[in-house]
């Protein structure tokens, strides 16, 4: 009755039954039948997560098994500790469990039975960066079920040989198997496994930057396990959607999913699903440059990987809090938490951790100009990264290797890893990765001075960011054409491009981007005969200009951005230009520049005949004046709402908001030249 139960997901009564059948069997000395419960309880507690529990009622059942002398049942128990080790990265205990398995099922002729410690064990290698023996092993259990008929054995060897194929960027060979184990695990009817292969496509077309194609596998793979009631698979599905918002910039999107998962894994106590949700949110908040909230989650993560003895994610953990301590230029505590990273990795034999953890220190070193640091650290990654395979790890650090040669003036060094990297990426096809080796060739170029041909590989990074749908990834290459046209005299395509770069740094909030474009602006509009310099002027405002993360600056650019469109009659243009200026006013609490932006919208809505919305964008604007009490602002807002009445013969509310406006001139006895003309 235990054993329905569980298979039914009725824990508690799956639970009092493997208590009652304890109790009978301990009193009748049935020793099997004590041993089965206890085999059961473990695998009862190790689905909800009671990970010391699990290991100690297996344990139990192990020691009973082997007294009695049933091999079946002894490897049972074996093969239950070795997925609980391999669950916290004990990987030598996992090893042994799961070797011993697969001896006491060979001696029993239990072929089901040894090619599922097969497949555990290729597991613990893949776990541990040994690709060889991983792919070795899980092709035999792939063979043995196979032979015996087993559809779910065979199907979950491909869905391991296609994660094992992920991390070793073979993803022609990943997409195969996961495609195989999906059509199986249809075909039988089992809807989790068709989810899992589902979910592991995701991840293979993430890994190849292929954005759309994964977020739909991964929509349906959360689809199939929210139908089943299945919340680990759910949570998980969410953790990848997660992942690949944050690879496009849609910060928001991202931390909504991540935030699902985590209450998700929180509320049914997996804390291992906790903590990798919270190091998702870490990373985007780090995007954002919300640095003190990714600390925070982090060190979460952190906390919970290290209390629980999981050192593969508190490895993980501390390599997400050294690229936040970079980001802030806190190189002293990102060496250390990577370097500690390192350790662990180094430690329990994870060589893609360690090389991780090399690239890290890497980009530190480099942050400091400890050039030789640098290349030593960088080398060691891509030696490690190209002994096991991993093309894409080879690629990024021959990419970081060439900034390196770059930022010595090493050009030649440089082009040959840029060239090298971008081969790389092509040949896996990360078009991300194709994207940023192509900017720094580009980047290479225009310092020698040759314009033409880093105008070309600009544009190249351009359709490669384009392809991947990052936003960020292609406002920086657009930033970078600007700069190119301005230095060939183009300085209309220049002002194009500076406003494209410009609205996207703005809409995702990416302050570090904002600046060098804001830096730009005046350049151009100062060598453009038709605008006056003026236009630029309300840019900088002293130390105003120093402070990027500050909304009212990029706020200014945008309306004054807003003014040029309109006075060339780019009525669409100048309307997103002046709605995300009053976004960024809103956003920071500048009611002046708020109601300045709503006057404009007023002005060009006027302009273009929509009359009624010109007039409602005038009230707006006065009531954001009241509201700070603004005079000067309420009379401009009144003067606008008066020639909006005028233009719409609507008589009675013209001289109603003249009234309005003489009382506020006798009230403050202000003189009229402090007013606009056009109050």
């Amino acid at each position: 009755l235990g054993e329905m139960y569980r298979l039914q997901d009725d824990r508690a009564k799956a639970e009092s039954h493997y208590q009652g059948a304890l109790s009978v069997a301990s009193q009748t000395q049935n020793m099997r039948t004590e041993a089965n419960a206890w085999l059961g309880m473990g695998y009862l507690y190790s689905v909800q997560f009671r990970e010391k529990e699990a290991e100690e009622a297996l344990r139990k059942a192990y020691k009973i098994h082997s007294r009695i002398d049933n091999g079946q049942g002894t490897a049972n128990a074996l093969h239950g500790l070795g997925e609980i080790y391999r669950a916290q990265s004990r990987h030598r205990e996992s090893e042994e469990a799961f070797r011993k398995a697969h001896e006491f099922h060979c001696r029993s002729g239990t072929n089901l039975g040894a090619a599922n410690a097969l497949l555990g064990l290729g597991e613990v290698y893949r776990a541990q960066s040994r690709h060889r023996e991983s792919e070795e092993t899980l092709r035999k259990a792939h063979d043995i079920h196979s032979r015996i008929c087993s559809d779910m054995g065979t199907a979950n060897a491909l869905l391991c040989l296609g994660d094992l194929y992920i991390v070793q960027s073979r993803h022609r060979e990943s997409e195969e198997a996961l495609r195989e184990a999906h059509d199986i695990h249809s075909r039988i009817g089992h809807e989790a496994g068709a989810a899992n292969a589902l979910a592991g496509l995701g991840a293979s077309y993430r890994a190849q930057s292929r954005y759309r194609e994964a977020e739909e596998a991964f929509r349906k793979a959360h689809d199939i396990h929210s139908r089943m009631g299945d919340e680990v698979g759910t949570a998980n599905a969410l953790n990848g959607l997660g992942m690949i918002y944050r690879a496009q910039s849609r910060y928001w999107e991202a931390e909504e999913s991540l935030r699902k998962a985590h209450e998700i894994q929180s509320r049914i106590g997996n804390e291992v699903g906790t903590a990798n949700a919270l190091h998702g949110l870490g990373l985007t908040y780090s995007a954002q440059s919300r640095y003190r909230e990714a600390e925070e989650a982090s060190r979460k993560a952190h906390e919970i990987h290290s209390r629980i003895g999981n050192n593969l994610g508190t490895a993980n953990a501390l390599d997400g809090l050294g690229s936040i301590y970079l980001a802030q230029s806190r190189y002293r505590e990102a060496e250390d938490a990577l370097k500690k990273a390192h350790e662990i990795h180094s430690r329990i034999g994870n060589n893609l951790g360690t090389a991780n953890a090399l690239d890290g220190l890497g980009s530190i070193y480099l942050a400091q100009s400890r050039y030789r640091e640098a290349e030593d650290a960088l080398k060691k990654a891509h030696e490690i990264h190209s002994r096991i395979g991993n093309d894409l790890g080879t690629a990024n650090a021959l990419n970081s290797l060439g900034e390196v040669y770059q930022t010595q003036s090493k050009d030649q060094e440089a082009e040959s890893c840029f060239t090298e990297a971008r081969n790389m990426y092509s040949l896996v096809g990360n078009d991300l990765g194709t994207g940023n080796t192509l900017r720094n060739l580009g980047m290479l170029f225009s310092d020698r001075g040759q314009h033409e041909e880093a105008q070309s590989l600009f544009r190249q990074a351009l359709s490669a960011f384009n392809r991947v749908r990052s936003c960020l990834h292609r406002a920086q290459a657009i930033s970078l054409l600007a700069g190119i046209y301005f230095s060939r005299g183009n300085d209309l395509q220049a002002e194009e491009s500076l406003n494209q770069a410009l609205i996207i740094a703005i809409q995702l909030n990416e302050d570090r981007l904002q600046a060098p474009l804001l830096t730009l602006l005046p350049l151009i509009f100062s060598s453009k005969s038709r605008y006056s310099a003026t236009l630029a002027a309300p840019l900088y405002t002293g130390a105003a200009c120093e402070r990027t993360g500050d909304d009212i600056l990029p706020g200014a650019a945008l309306h004054d951005r807003g003014k040029a469109f309109l006075l060339q009659s780019k009525y669409g243009q100048a309307e997103e230009a002046y709605s995300l200026a009053h976004t960024l006013f809103f956003r920071a609490g500048d009611g002046c520049g708020e109601a300045s932006a709503l006057r404009s919208l007023g002005t060009l809505y006027t302009l273009q005949g929509r009359l009624e919305l010109a007039a409602n964008r005038f009230a707006q604007a006065r009531s954001v004046s009241v509201g700070i009490s603004d005079h000067d602002g309420e009379l401009m807002a009144l003067g606008c709402l008066m020639g909006a009445c005028l233009l719409q013969s609507k008589l009675a509310g013209l001289r109603s908001y003249c009234v309005e406006a003489l009382k506020i001139y006798d009230r403050t006895r202000w003189s009229g030249n402090r007013i606009s003309p056009a109050s």
